[in-house]
């Protein structure tokens, strides 16, 4: 039921306005303790990549836009690793659908860190975005700066604001200290 209430949101809905910054920063520094579990069933906090910076995508494989950004957030996680970025997907997917998930993570070549979405990172970060359908649609993509701060978030696939975009923030955010 989740995943059609997302996957409807993903397609129909015309995006919705990005929630204050200072407001979400806040609810982001919050969310960084909760524990995210890995699709191997390990687990990890966002607050274990403090001092980097971070780019958090909300997705899912039933999500075109989704399914078209993964394999350039890879691009820019591998591009950008070492430069001090780390990319953390937090997928909607059912864990029932793990064998789906991990077929498409192999073949869009992501080798950066995927955890499940958990309802209080969900609530902290996506929670003011929802459109029309009542639910926060998806991709939703948050760079958090190196002391805590978002500094940019991104709802949909927007040319105007696409993986170039991202880049640019990315960049600029390695870039000062």
């Amino acid at each position: 039921m989740l995943a059609l209430t997302f996957a409807a949101a993903c397609d129909s809905a015309s995006p919705p306005r990005p929630i204050d910054d200072l407001t979400l920063s806040e609810r982001a520094k919050i969310a960084g303790a909760v524990e995210i579990t890995k699709l191997d069933g390990g687990a990890f906090k966002l607050s274990d990549f403090q001092g980097k910076v971070l780019v958090v995508d909300f997705w899912a494989t039933y999500c075109p836009p989704c399914v078209r950004q993964v394999p350039q957030l890879a691009e820019l996680s591998r591009k950008y690793r070492e430069k001090g970025l780390e990319v953390v997907g937090l997928t909607s997917d059912e864990k029932a659908d793990q064998e789906q998930v991990l077929e498409f993570l192999k073949k869009a070549g992501v080798d950066y860190t995927i955890g499940y979405d958990d309802p209080r990172l969900s609530s902290a970060f996506l929670r003011g975005t929802e459109d029309e359908t009542g639910a926060p649609p998806i991709p939703q993509l948050f760079v958090i700066s190196r002391d805590g701060r978002v500094v940019e978030h991104m709802i949909g696939d927007s040319p105007q604001r696409g993986i170039e975009h991202l880049e640019q923030v990315v960049s600029q955010q390695l870039s000062s200290r």
